[in-house]
């Protein structure tokens, strides 16, 4: 029913929640839904992999294990058996701007993860040890090794950041950091890294569920007022990426199938162009009915899948294209393939049509998102980063409404340039039978 109220009149949506900022800088989202006897706590703190420097990667996705052994107070296993005896889970995230953590449960165990997540943020640092770094160090390089070196088109992935942005920019290095960097962390670097970054004024609450919002905000005010105030470092901001030239990188992998990733620069995160990139992803790359699926799927037959994204980013976002080859077809094939059809795209731009396709797949993820504890939590978090308000659900959409086709033809003919990263993933050759 949400779905067609939405589909039948553009945007419909409403986020409700309070809003307040403790004295310590910490901000509180607090969204009560009584639908469902249950609750989540969502703790972001703005650091990634972009606040980390050359030399010494790879700390804030390291920080999202070490969280797990716990604080003064909840050490480790106790921070997952407490929770899970009481039918509550928790697990985390980490991006190239966010680390993130979150619990659901119950509602009965909000005043336990608050006081498990405030233990986190007060203690951890203190508590750390060089056996603890040890631990998850090792569970991090097998992570590495597991999700990038040794996965299928995982070493493309890593590609793709390193390419498309100069050695020295944040984003140059992998989230997961680099395992020479891992190998030479030192506990003083961890404790460094903690003090800087996990504090009260570098991070948002949200609390979504069958809550009372004085309630709750008093609880926290109980677990996380007491901390004192912080100050967060100050960010360098660096100039956008532009490639004057194709970048084309070529490489062998465990795989059965050919590959071809493209990647642009592309606007950063709620500036000008983002919406439209995200637009245009629709339009070329996102389902069955999208012009590169139509085109390299169903009519050439040369690809077994096919895709298109924004990855929207605080200091410069990335448009990508990836395309997998059918048996007996070549990422030349591919590549031809996506430039006729971004080549048609910039000629002409999208139609009405599919412009009003590509923004109903757009607000019907975000109806999905408000109905959902955690996917709200998230979206209450994200507006709050970008908009100071977390509740701008109809600002945020209404950048996909003042879209056009011509506007998004022309951000198209600023972004998807010549200047771009194109890597192409071939099958390892097999050793001749001796």
């Amino acid at each position: 029913m949400l779905i067609a109220l939405l589909l039948a009149v553009l945007p419909p949506l409403s986020l409700h929640a309070t809003q307040i900022t403790l004295d310590n800088g910490l901000t509180v989202l607090i969204s009560p839904d009584k639908s469902v006897p249950a609750v989540v706590v969502d703790l972001w703190y703005r650091v990634g992999s972009k606040d980390e420097e050359p030399g010494r990667t790879g700390f804030a996705h390291l920080f999202e294990h070490l969280m797990f052994m716990g604080g003064k107070n909840v050490p480790y296993p106790q921070f997952d058996t407490i929770m899970e005896a009481a039918g509550g889970t928790n697990n985390a995230s980490t991006s190239n701007d966010i680390t993130n953590y979150h619990e659901v449960g119950p509602a009965n165990l909000l005043e336990t993860f608050l006081w498990m997540e405030a233990d986190r943020m007060a203690t951890l640092g203190s508590e750390m040890t060089a056996e603890k770094l040890e631990t998850q160090r090792k569970i991090v390089l097998n992570e590495r090794r597991q999700s990038y070196e040794n996965r299928p088109y995982g070493k493309a992935d890593l590609l793709v950041f390193e390419k498309l942005f100069p050695e020295g920019h944040p984003y140059h290095w992998p989230v997961i950091g680099s395992a020479k960097d891992l190998e030479a962390a030192r506990l003083s670097d961890v404790k460094s890294f903690f003090s800087r970054w996990y504090v009260p004024a570098n991070a948002s609450l949200a609390i979504v569920g069958d809550v009372d919002a004085k309630a709750a905000l008093a609880l926290v005010e109980k677990y996380f007022g007491w901390m004192p105030k912080a100050s967060v470092p100050a960010r360098a901001e660096p100039p956008p990426v532009v490639h004057d030239k194709e970048v084309r990188v070529s490489l062998e992998d465990a795989v059965e199938l050919p590959k071809v990733i493209v990647a642009w620069a592309s606007p950063q995160a709620n500036r000008p162009g983002d919406a439209e990139c995200d637009l245009i992803a629709q339009v070329l790359g996102r389902g069955k009915a999208s012009r590169l699926f139509t085109r390299l799927v169903y009519e050439l037959q040369i690809a077994a899948d096919v895709s298109a994204g924004q990855d929207s980013l605080d200091l410069g976002s990335v448009f990508r294209i990836e395309a997998t080859a059918r048996p007996g077809h070549t990422t030349s094939e591919l590549l031809a393939a996506i430039d006729g059809e971004v080549k048609r795209l910039l000629d002409a731009g999208p139609t009405a049509g599919e412009l009003k396709s590509g923004r109903t797949g757009i607000y019907t993820g975000v109806a999905r998102a408000i109905e959902g504890l955690l996917p709200r939590a998230e979206l209450l978090s994200r507006y709050r980063l970008y908009y100071g308000d977390a509740t701008l659900v109809e600002k945020d959409l209404g950048r996909y409404e003042a879209a056009t086709p011509e506007s998004v033809r022309e951000v198209a003919r600023r972004v998807l340039v010549p200047g771009r990263v194109v890597i192409e993933v071939q099958p390892a050759r097999k050793e001749a039978v001796q």
